[in-house]
């Protein structure tokens, strides 16, 4: 018998590219029916439905660590920018104080420019630099001295009233003793019927008193006292203080008044200096030479 091998009846199996264009021909085959009428959405529809809780659980911690991840930059974005707009406010707070700051000392300033001028004085502005640091006085240093002219002596004004008097000058400033100042005392008359009385500082700016007053002098509360200008330092007519209320005498022959200062007593920067203008010498009328003769 021979030994030689003998084909199979039959070819049981396909060739792989038999099979790979078989395949490719079955692929193009249902893209053109699915393309042409829609006849594998239902199939992927029920596929989709099938492996759709399977995406879900796999794409789920992912989603967490992405959310994870969005919360902790969003956390830092939101505190980086409420820090800055906490700087910003800030800023536009401090700002906003500054700009309340000049507008009311521009408005002081305005009102201590537009003063009339009075007879006999002008005006010297100056800014106060420095505050006394005694509790028992009340002193402050202006930017005024006697390289500007300054004398001791001189009062001090603002745009509402007499605010002190210049006590000590230095060269390039000048110290003023505030009208509330224990040893300050200014002659004042009351406007309403002419009495001459001293009003002396107390030590607070709130208050000045009338320390020796006739306890039949007519001063009421309400009255306005002005400057009276007989002790030749204080110019007449310079609004001073007005009467809170008086005190009868308490073991003492005196009574006693408070009263209000109607300046800025501590309270602004600017102030003016009321510089007495120069005197000038009168000239003396030539003598007529009939009186000449009859002298001789």
């Amino acid at each position: 018998m021979s030994s030689a091998p003998r084909a199979p009846l039959f070819v049981r199996e396909m060739g792989l590219p038999a099979r790979f264009s078989l395949y490719v021909m079955v692929c193009l085959f249902l893209l053109a029916l699915d393309a042409r009428y829609s006849t594998l959405a239902g199939m992927r529809a029920g596929i989709n439905a099938l492996i759709h809780p399977g995406q879900m659980a796999l794409a789920w911690p992912l989603d967490w660590m992405q959310g994870v991840a969005r919360f902790f930059v969003s956390h830092g974005e939101l505190a980086a920018e409420n820090a800055r707009l906490k700087r910003q406010q800030e800023l536009l707070d401090a700002g906003m104080l500054d700009r309340v700051a000049i507008a009311a000392e521009n408005s002081q300033l305005r009102a201590l420019m537009a003063l009339p001028p009075r007879p006999g004085f002008s005006m010297l502005p100056g800014e106060i630099i420095e505050a006394s640091t005694d509790p028992f006085a009340r002193k402050v240093i202006i930017n005024r001295g006697a390289g500007q002219g300054i004398v001791a002596g001189w009062p001090v004004v603002d745009a509402h009233g007499l605010v002190g008097q210049v006590t000590r000058v230095y060269p390039w400033s000048a110290e003023v003793s505030l009208l509330s100042d224990r040893s300050q005392g200014v002659p004042v008359q009351n406007m309403r019927n002419g009495l001459r009385v001293i009003v002396s500082g107390q030590g607070s700016d709130n208050f000045l008193e009338v320390r020796f007053l006739d306890m039949h002098a007519d001063l009421q509360p309400g009255d306005l006292l002005y400057t009276s200008g007989i002790d030749g330092v204080y110019p007449a007519g310079v609004p001073v203080a007005r009467v809170v209320k008086t005190e009868p005498p308490q073991h003492t022959p005196f009574a006693r008044a408070l009263c209000q200062p109607l300046g800025g007593v501590g309270r602004y920067r600017h102030m003016a200096v009321l510089v007495p203008a120069p005197q000038t010498a009168v000239p003396e009328k030539p003598q007529d030479p009939a009186q000449k003769k009859k002298v001789k």
